[in-house]
């Protein structure tokens, strides 16, 4: 092991032992150990014991854990507390800025258990209630949470797009008058990304970048040119020439599948130095797909379906907290930020009475709620409030009112927050009984995976969509880019049964209810139409 890795050790060891509240003095001297040894310019494996010992701050039992972890590579009190802290909490230690206390706090206080839930919760302005927890430093530990996702290698769309939009930027105010485009993944809406590829009909290598400025530029093994904003990812950029324009940029935007099987349904064709995209497709012969579906070859034959959902179609807004719950904005401010927007109506949503962490509403705040919302249509009109709640599934797959009180709301999404280690036949045992609830009307997050940090719990989809069919309950396609859940590759099943998709931001604020743009991407790459979308129609929730 190398000196770094043996003094990252010991830093951990420190951490973990803090995190558990362990003896001080031990925690303090392995911390100094690792300061120590990380400066160190004598490589330790090749020092003797007695040398080893002699490093100032190393006394005999931190000498012989060194000597353990030089002879086998690991180091057993260390090991010992990585079995007794679960993984996720471990992760939440490598957020920079984010200490042991801290950790120890969310972790015992609140049951959050890895860096997604803690992001989430964040997001949903759980940690304010808690000492030692204001909005600004939640509103920090989102940033340094953004950070820690960005720096593990894959990025959520919503980063991705804004690493790629801000290079495209840079080249196109560097050298006026050049194309660039995101291409690859980030072009096809994937919601996870690895690489974020822009195509440029400049030079990026003739950039000239301000010294100090928001970029810098890279050059890679084979001399690819990468640019990076600050401390993000990197982006490879792709030159090549305005004549070739349309070719390059169907080739470096379809999956490998799709291309594969582009290249084998139309042998012989050069789509070489095409100037534009459609050129490809027109000297093809073929109907022109959009970027989104060019994921796999099943659009390829077919086309981009007629009537695929935009921005556009959306006409309203469900799925939305207020500070009646755990949202940032009152419910007016929401309202009036929504008609702003153009929308037609906003369906609000706050917690139920069991998500006490969300100052879930009981039956008398629910029905203080529904006042309110009556004199806002009033004074707000024609622009729709519809009353709804996001009721709880509980355990045994019941909703978390009684049926009187769930008959009074226009609209009732039901989610799982709680218990989510299920098995297959658990989770799906529960989420049944939920969709025959009479007052379900849709079936929210249904996985409840948060991407990148969170598996979702495994369902019988055939089962689900079946019970949705027969009582009428829609799925929703949960736009905050950290769930995108329901998955995209499951849209085309939904609708080929005439299951309704509904796109909700589970906004918690304001802005919020922007991330309903991310949830119409998502929706693109499942082939989504209009007419198979729920809020797209305009008077819904009508009894």
């Amino acid at each position: 092991m190398t000196n770094k890795q043996i003094a990252l050790s010991f830093d951990e060891l420190a951490n973990l032992m803090e995190l558990h509240e362990e003896d001080s003095f031990r925690i303090k001297s392995y911390a100094s150990a690792y300061l120590t040894l990380r400066k160190l310019d004598s490589s330790l494996a090749e020092l003797s014991d007695a040398e080893i010992k002699a490093i100032k701050g190393v006394g005999p039992a931190i000498a012989a854990k060194i000597r353990e972890l030089l002879e086998t590579g690991k180091m057993d009190t260390l090991e010992k507390f990585r079995e007794k802290t679960p993984s996720g909490v471990r992760e939440m230690l490598e957020i920079g800025g984010f200490g042991p206390k801290k950790v120890r706090q969310v972790w015992q206080e609140m049951g959050i258990e890895n860096p997604g839930e803690l992001w989430y919760a964040c997001n949903e302005n759980r940690l304010i209630e808690y000492k030692g927890f204001g909005l600004k430093t939640q509103e920090d530990l989102k940033h340094k949470l953004d950070y820690f996702f960005r720096s593990r290698g894959k990025m959520h769309l919503d980063a991705a797009l804004a690493e790629a939009e801000a290079a495209c930027q840079l080249l196109l105010n560097g050298f006026p008058g050049v194309l660039a485009e995101p291409v690859g993944e980030v072009r096809r809406r994937s919601q996870v990304v690895e690489s974020i590829d822009v195509l440029t009909t400049a030079d990026p290598a003739q950039l000239i970048l301000a010294e100090g400025g928001e970029f810098s530029r890279e050059t890679g093994e084979n001399g690819e040119v990468f640019l990076r904003r600050g401390e993000g990812a990197r982006i490879r950029v792709i030159s090549c020439q305005p004549g070739e324009w349309g070719s390059k940029l169907f080739r470096y935007t379809g999956s490998p599948e799709f291309l594969e099987n582009f290249v084998q349904a139309h042998p012989g064709l050069d789509f070489k130095g095409l100037e534009q995209e459609t050129q490809v497709f027109d000297k093809a012969n073929a109907a022109f797909v959009v970027p989104e579906l060019r994921e796999s070859a099943s659009f390829l034959h077919s086309g981009t379906p007629a009537n695929l959902i935009t921005d556009a179609d959306i006409r309203g807004i469900l799925h939305v907290h207020s500070t009646w719950s755990d949202g940032l904005h009152s419910l007016r401010e929401m309202c009036e930020y929504t008609r702003s927007l153009g929308y037609a109506y906003i369906g609000m949503t706050d917690h139920s009475q069991s998500a006490f962490y969300a100052n879930g509403l009981k039956p008398d705040r629910v029905l203080a709620q529904m006042e309110e919302i009556d004199r806002l249509n009033e004074e707000l009109a024609p622009f729709k409030i519809y009353k709804g709640i996001e009721s709880d599934i509980l355990n045994d797959g019941s909703l978390d009112y009684d049926d009187a009180l769930l008959e009074r709301f226009d609209f009732v999404i039901a989610s799982v927050h709680s218990n989510l280690r299920m098995t297959q036949e658990k989770a799906t045992e529960r989420i049944l009984r939920a969709i025959e609830h009479p007052s379900t009307t849709i079936l929210g997050h249904p996985t409840g995976r948060l991407l990148l940090s969170r598996e979702g719990y495994p369902l019988d989809w055939d089962a689900i969509m079946e019970a949705c069919l027969k009582h009428n309950v829609a799925i929703e396609l949960n736009a905050h880019p950290r769930r995108l859940d329901i998955d995209w590759a499951l849209i085309p099943k939904a609708m080929s049964m005439g299951i309704k998709i509904s796109i909700n931001p589970d906004a918690h604020s304001k802005d919020g209810i922007l991330h309903t743009r991310f949830g119409v991407m998502l929706a693109r790459k499942g082939g989504l139409t209009t007419a198979a979308c729920l809020n797209t129609a305009m008077d819904i929730f009508i009894k």
